[in-house]
């Protein structure tokens, strides 16, 4: 059998061999043809192309101040006509310099007429003077040729011309400018681009070589038909100018020689080439046969093993020939690979907890909509949107409810929409839809009854729970034609639907501008960190049960420049989401330590709280910070206290637990601000190292006419004594809020009434001349 298969293999390769040479040489030939072809068409096209060259250039030079100039000075304008003609060796002042024509076009002629069309002035460098054809051109000639490049013979030479009005004005002189078309301009419309092909014009209808590439090898006046033997006409078009006086035939020739050269080495290199791989094959045949005969069998086995790894079933196959088993085996396990392949595409392309389509599927459609759409008329609207509050009922009821709120969301968000919409989870809590062949007008009646369907609430595992959608709308190609810049788009609606509680919005042009502000306003921020441009506002803290100020809150100002006072709430923001946050809280608490210590030397010893951010607060330098501040500003460490919000123990509960008891241990207040607002647990104030609350304002201002308000003050105030944890109130408006807070036993309280924030010299006035009555 192995003998047979090669002596088979032998005659086959001997009558392939022969067909391939045949085959081989006619490829070859139709690829240098191909080639040369497409050489022809580029060296008609650059030709093409510098002829266009004359009319922009000759409108730039008749353009040019210096030009207008010149023909109303009195140089041109009392010039002695007498004197014939003048000749221009040199650049004259109505040209521009060598250097701009060598970068433009450089022409052999350029020549200026008055406005009555007498030739006055001709600059002709080291050229030969023109014929006289060309000097004598008739005004019908210069307006065929204003405009446009125009060819035209003078004499026995074809000529590229251009002219225009000096200034544009047909009152005005008239500039020409010409070139020969000879053998240099043709070598120069090539530029640096050099091959063996000779390129030629001819006259229509005519065989004679009127101007080439190469007057040595193919001289003017040549004829085509004796031309065959040396050279090959690789391509022959008439030659469409634009205008012209005579229709022109462009040639490009290469050598014969070139093109047998060519072939016969390429031959010549596969002759060697197929009896050393004939060799090869010969001697290597035998053993490749051997080799793969023994392997059938071990590859078999591996087949068989491979699937039993990958739980593929492979039954007991009953058949002798080797190779049949081996095609049902492979044939068994592709079969289960393909499966498995389905099952893994589906798995890339869609979220496993909701088996909505994830964003890659989402962006790849929304690009085929783009793509598919000819000159935009496909109009498509796409909505981002995300759930209000989500973090919030992930972070109190647990990821497991969070997770069952992300499926009935999908539920029903595909319930609401038509079948052939699509919806996609995008990532968290985030949602796309796309709706194919609608504009913004259908799109608004789809998003209002989403937004009604979103009204009922959900009840998930006993919990009834109010969901709410921000969506963001963006139509294509209203708003964009690209997927990035649509996503980016509708973000920006959506996030401006959030913070207008809107619950749908369509992006507006002008929200962007917002976020390029806020862009501006983080540099800027940047620099006035670097430039200590920040400054700190002290408000006191009074004793209720002495009436005295016994501490003050630091609080963060930013006088900008030139916006003026800008808010804590519009700059702490952002600096938490440029990463500016740890820099600042530096700033503020080595500013309070200094200021505390600048007290203490005063006679006033008084506590100090910063406010600390969730992303300082997980820093594991802060403690160290806070020492270091304490030993170099010489004061005690609980005359500092940090103020924490309540959802501060929510992203990080273990990592904040062990940094606080750090800060604890080392004498340092510990605050939860705005207690009362957030979600977190009260398990939390039994867990941390909490020395102090801090009753939100929500509570406090109203507790008077609100008698709600005045319970849930009472319970705080209760719940933190039997805790061991004092109390402060903020937000006191008047006398009778703190005189009401004294009787609830309140600790401390803190708000205008009691003393605005102030700066460092009103404060040490106001400290040594106060003292609040509440009795």
């Amino acid at each position: 059998m192995l003998l047979l298969t090669m002596s088979a293999g032998i005659v086959v390769w001997g009558v392939s061999h022969v067909y391939q040479n045949y085959q081989l040489s006619n490829i070859f030939h139709e690829i240098l043809s191909e080639r040369f072809n497409k050489e022809a068409r580029e060296h008609r096209i650059r030709f093409y192309q510098h002829l266009k060259k004359y009319n922009p250039t000759v409108k730039m030079y008749a353009d040019r101040v210096t030009t207008k100039n010149y023909i109303k000075s009195e140089q041109w304008l009392n010039a002695d006509k007498s004197n014939g003609l003048i000749l221009h060796q040199d650049v004259p002042a109505w040209l521009p310099g060598l250097s701009i024509m060598r970068s433009q076009l450089w022409p052999r002629y350029a020549m200026l007429f008055d406005k009555s069309g007498e030739l006055r002035e001709l600059y002709l460098y080291r050229n030969p003077m023109p014929p006289k054809e060309l000097l004598n051109i008739t005004p019908h000639e210069k307006e065929l040729s204003r405009g446009q490049s125009y060819i035209t013979m003078r004499g026995s030479q074809p000529y590229v011309i251009s002219t225009e009005y000096i200034g544009y004005s047909p009152d005005s002189a008239m500039l020409l400018i010409a070139s020969p078309i000879d053998e240099e301009l043709l070598r120069i419309s090539q530029g640096s681009e050099t091959d063996n092909t000779i390129i030629a014009l001819l006259k229509d209808e005519e065989t004679t070589i009127l101007v080439s590439s190469n007057e040595q090898l193919m001289p003017k006046n040549s004829e085509l038909d004796k031309l065959t033997d040396k050279y090959l006409i690789t391509s022959e078009d008439h030659f469409d100018s634009g205008s012209s006086s005579m229709l022109l035939k462009f040639v490009s020739f290469v050598s014969t020689r070139e093109v047998r050269e060519q072939t016969e080495t390429v031959l010549n290199e596969y002759q060697l080439i197929t009896i050393a791989t004939a060799i090869a094959y010969i001697l290597t045949f035998a053993l490749v046969m051997l080799w793969i005969t023994s392997r059938i069998q071990n590859l078999t086995g591996r087949v068989v093993k491979f699937s039993q790894d990958m739980a593929i079933a492979q039954p007991d196959i009953d058949q002798k020939n080797q190779l049949d088993v081996l095609e049902s085996r492979f044939e068994l396990l592709a079969s289960a690979i393909q499966t498995e392949t389905h099952a893994l595409e589906h798995q890339a392309l869609h979220d496993p907890l909701t088996d909505m389509p994830n964003r890659k599927l989402f962006n790849n459609q929304l690009q085929q909509l783009i793509s598919t759409s000819i000159n935009g008329d496909n109009k498509f609207v796409v909505i981002l949107s995300d759930l209000d509050r989500f973090k919030e009922i992930n972070d109190t009821l647990g990821h497991h409810i969070g997770d069952v709120v992300l499926q009935k969301v999908a539920e029903r968000l595909s319930e609401t929409l038509r079948s052939n919409d699509m919806v996609a989870r995008l990532g968290g809590d985030e949602f796309g839809i796309l709706l194919a062949n609608t504009n913004l007008e259908q799109a608004t009646i789809t998003v209002k009854k989403v937004l009604n369907a979103f009204e009922h609430a959900f009840d998930i595992e006993g919990h009834e729970l109010d969901i709410a959608l921000s969506m963001g709308l963006v139509e294509y190609p209203l708003h964009g034609n690209d997927v990035n810049i649509l996503l980016q788009r509708a973000d920006v609606a959506m996030y401006s639907a959030k913070s207008k509680h809107a619950g749908f919005n369509v992006y507006e042009p002008s929200e962007d501008g917002h976020a390029v502000s806020r862009l501006a306003l983080a540099s800027e921020l940047r620099q006035a960190i670097a430039n200590e441009k920040l400054q700190l506002f002290y408000q006191p803290k009074i004793d209720l049960s002495t009436g005295q100020i016994y501490g003050a809150e630091a609080l963060l100002r930013w006088e900008h420049p030139e916006r003026g006072f800008i808010s804590p709430d519009d700059f702490i923001p952002l600096a938490e989401h440029t990463g500016l946050i740890q820099p600042i809280t530096c700033f503020v608490i080595d500013s309070a330590a200094r200021q505390c210590a600048a007290w203490n030397d005063l006679g006033h010893k008084l506590m100090i709280s910063v406010n600390v951010s969730m992303n300082c607060i997980h820093d594991a330098r802060l403690p160290a910070k806070l020492n270091e501040v304490i030993l170099s500003n010489k004061i005690a460490p609980d005359q500092i206290t940090l103020e924490l919000t309540e959802n501060i123990f929510i992203k990080d509960p273990i990592r904040s637990k062990k940094i606080l008891n750090n800060i604890s241990q080392m004498g340092v207040g510990i605050s939860i601000d705005d207690f009362g607002t957030g979600y977190s647990s009260m398990a939390y104030l039994k867990q941390l190292p909490v020395s102090e609350i801090k009753i939100d304002r929500s509570f406090v201002m109203e507790m008077l006419e609100d008698e709600n308000d005045e319970v849930i003050v009472h319970a705080t105030i209760d719940l933190a004594h039997n805790l061991g944890i004092s109390v402060i109130a903020e937000g006191v408006e008047n006398l009778e809020t703190a005189k009401r807070l004294k009787e609830l036993n309140c600790d401390a309280a803190q708000g205008f009434y009691l003393g605005r924030p102030m700066e460092v010299e009103d404060f040490v006035e106001y400290l040594e001349n106060s003292g609040i009555v509440l009795e």
